[in-house]
């Protein structure tokens, strides 16, 4: 299984994506936060496995798992 994570940011108007090593849903997100914070004009990280949402993850230090209604990013 391969987790990506898309790292909304206040300077692209798509999204950076990129493959995450982690092997679950926790290390996913543990490493989509890293990657947040590599990316200066980052402010959000959505994680996910194939085309289920995982997690998102806001520079604020806010995250949630997502809603059963949630849609696209």
């Amino acid at each position: 299984m391969t987790y990506f994570v898309f790292i909304e940011s206040e300077i692209l108007s798509v999204p950076h994506m990129e493959p995450l090593m982690a092997e679950g849903p926790h290390e996913a997100r543990l490493e989509a936060e890293f990657v947040l914070a590599q990316h200066a004009s980052g402010y959000a990280a959505h994680v996910f496995d194939d085309d289920e949402k995982v997690a998102t993850i806001r520079r604020d230090g806010r995250s949630r798992a997502p809603q059963a209604t949630s849609f696209g990013l």
